[in-house]
């Protein structure tokens, strides 16, 4: 098969699923291209993050509603998805999802989008704002494309959504991540924070939990965003900024909890990697974060500052704990969240879709050296 991803913003979980995802289907013989916004995301920015194999292609779209230059992205899609005719366009996150199911209905491609957490979830803008990108899910749910959530609650909130609605949880592959590793006793916790420091990641909260905790705990921030100011306020959490991967997780396997402070989620692929390598998450109570954290079990879902200070001095005052949480946790994302599997379950999506629209023909390759479907 062609399989074409488009995402509006290549970054953060987005940035990860995709760049899994697209390794698996290059191992499995499919043809993979990426089509990106150099408006938001210079390939610079995430070129080293893909494989060499697949085939980048640039599509200016705005982060920001603008019907105007909204239309021509969408006529600009249109007539590349005409030109190559791909079996699937695998959308990501509300903006390419918006575009990308009007061009992929005006070409006749079939789609799938992707939500990544939808824009009304959002706590960082007002009613009238989420209302607006209520409606919008709302009528681009008529078009008919399947849309995909990562968590049972995100399917939930998206249950009066008009078309057809699954749920396919983010994974990780386990191959790719250290074991985890033993620990040497020592005074306080080591916790760390992980990803873009953005208002989705609400450095606020985690900065007041940081300023109410013992002085010999350790927060460390390991990423960086248009917020680290608030994040470094009060001296508490030290930001490290952006690394290379194998650094993170090797930061990430040394901690003893995670913690994740986010305002709104789809499902976070930073505390499944923590899960995965044997730390207990202490994460808000919002769509997607309880959809991963087993209260008690392999960490604890919070309200506000005052329950996650209560789930902290617990796991700081009781290691035994910590490990077995920490073991708890490592073994549900395994059982339910390896990308082995989850892989499988999105290659079976995406033939069904694809045959349902009739597509089982190699069209000739395209102007612009794009490539058509194989089988």
């Amino acid at each position: 098969m062609h399989i074409v991803h488009f995402c509006g913003a290549l970054k953060g979980g987005p940035l990860s699923a995709i760049a899994q995802w697209t390794r698996q289907q290059l191992a499995a013989g499919h043809d993979i291209s990426l089509i990106y916004s150099p408006l938001r995301d210079p390939l610079e920015s995430f070129q080293k993050d893909m494989p060499r194999e697949v085939k980048l292609i640039p599509l200016e779209v705005q982060r920001e509603i603008h019907p105007r230059s909204d239309f021509a992205a969408v006529r600009r899609l249109t007539r590349w998805l005409n030109r190559n005719r791909p079996d699937i366009l695998h959308l990501h996150s509300s903006k390419a999802g918006a575009v990308g199911r009007i061009a992929a209905r005006l070409a006749r491609i079939p789609a799938i989008y992707s939500t990544h957490g939808v824009a009304f979830l959002r706590t960082d803008v007002g009613p009238p704002t989420r209302a607006l990108f209520y409606g919008a899910e709302f009528l681009l749910g008529l078009i008919g494309t399947v849309t995909v959530a990562c968590s049972a609650s995100e399917l939930e909130a998206m249950r009066r959504i008009p078309g057809r609605k699954i749920a396919i949880p983010n994974g990780v592959n386990l191959a790719e991540l250290p074991p985890p590793q033993p620990k040497a006793p020592h005074a306080g916790l080591n916790i760390v924070l992980c990803g873009r420091i953005t208002a989705q990641k609400n450095p606020g909260l985690a900065n007041r939990v940081a300023a109410a905790s013992p002085p010999h705990w350790r927060w460390t921030w390991l990423g960086d965003g248009e917020l680290r100011d608030m994040a470094l306020a009060g001296g508490r959490i030290a930001v490290a900024g952006w690394m290379p991967r194998a650094e993170v997780l090797a930061q990430l396997a040394a901690a003893d909890v995670m913690v994740h402070t986010s305002g709104w989620e789809g499902m976070p692929i930073a505390v499944l990697e923590a899960m995965s390598l044997g730390l207990p998450a202490v994460v808000t109570n919002v769509v997607g974060n309880r959809d991963l954290v087993v209260p008690g079990k392999t960490g604890f879902v919070a309200d506000g500052e005052a329950g996650l200070l209560q789930a902290l001095r617990s796991l700081d005052s009781n290691p035994d704990l910590r490990r077995q949480m920490g073991h708890a946790a490592r073994q549900r994302v395994i059982e339910e969240f390896s990308l082995d599997r989850l892989g499988q379950t999105w290659l079976a999506l995406y033939s069904e879709v694809a045959a349902r629209s009739g597509r089982n023909s190699r069209p000739e390759q395209g102007k612009d050296g794009g490539t058509g479907a194989h089988q």
